[in-house]
């Protein structure tokens, strides 16, 4: 009937008052990290990824760092890199992408509502000069399947025009 029941407090995590001091700094995001289809937080903190995973009842697992990646501890900030969450293999399970200095870096889902170390697989769409010097605040970036394949690619809206990254499945391919 479109109404909802009174908030209850499920989590003692991912709020200012654990340090996740701001949206753009600590992007948090409802996603099932495995195939079980429950939606987990997953939230890029201080330290890296962490990962609260849904018990399917509206209440959550305690939170734990899942990957030491991807944090202000590691050089990432709101301000200069986007981080997101999309399945970059076609194996229906949601693989971290960031937007960092260097280029884009993905770390594929393991399974288990885990994630694998980084690794570079574009040097494109990077904040870095010889990156492309893309800017948060100026050029967007979206991943989307535009092949058809069921991985998703890159499309960016940069100085210039448009530019695509094809998904190569474990690399981007840049046009």
């Amino acid at each position: 009937e479109g109404t909802f029941a009174e908030p209850l407090y499920v989590l003692d995590d991912f709020g200012v008052d654990q340090g996740w001091s701001s949206i753009d700094e600590h992007p948090r995001f409802m996603i099932a990290t495995t195939s079980d289809g429950v939606p987990d937080i997953v939230g890029f903190g201080p330290q890296g990824v962490v990962v609260a995973r849904g018990r399917g009842d509206g209440t959550f697992e305690p939170s734990r760092l899942v990957l030491n990646d991807y944090g202000q501890a590691q050089g990432w900030t709101g301000e200069k890199h986007r981080r997101l969450l999309a399945d970059v293999t076609g194996d229906r399970t949601p693989d971290i992408i960031g937007f960092g200095n260097e280029g884009v870096w993905v770390s594929h889902n393991n399974g288990d509502g885990g994630f694998e170390q980084a690794q570079l697989v574009c040097r494109g769409f990077g904040y870095n000069e010889d990156a492309g010097g893309w800017r948060v605040d100026r050029h967007s970036r979206f991943l989307a399947d535009i092949t058809g394949d069921g991985r998703v690619d890159i499309v960016g809206f940069g100085g210039p025009g448009v530019h695509v990254a094809q998904n190569l499945f474990r690399r981007f391919r840049t046009r």
